[in-house]
C-alpha cells in the first residue's frame, strides 16, 4: 500500500513533513518503501487541493488534514495500517 505526502509549499507549511515522518515512523519504512513492498511512503507534486492542505494520497483516495497536528498523523497510521500503541 503505497502513501503519498504532498511536497509543495503549501502543504509544507501545514505540516505535510510531519504527516510524511509520523507514516515512516509507524510504519517502519525507508522512504520510498520497504524490502516486503508492502508499505510504500513518499512524496508528491501539488494535488490540487491547496485549500485543505496539508495532503495524503493512500492508495487511490486523497484526503486533507488541514489544522491537524502530530498526534493526529500518528493516530492516523495506527489506525489506517492496523498498528499498535
Amino acid at each position: 500500500m503505497w502513501s503519498l505526502v504532498c511536497g509543495t509549499t503549501p502543504c509544507m507549511i501545514c505540516g505535510s513533513g510531519e504527516i510524511e515522518g509520523a507514516l515512516l515512523k509507524y510504519l517502519g519504512v525507508e522512504r520510498n518503501g520497504n524490502k516486503d513492498g508492502l508499505f510504500s511512503v513518499g512524496e508528491m507534486e501539488c494535488m490540487g487541493c491547496c485549500v485543505n492542505a496539508p495532503m495524503i494520497a493512500v492508495a487511490d483516495y486523497t484526503n486533507g488534514f488541514e489544522g491537524y497536528k502530530y498526534n493526529y498523523y500518528v493516530g492516523f497510521c495506527r489506525v489506517l495500517f492496523d498498528l499498535p500503541d
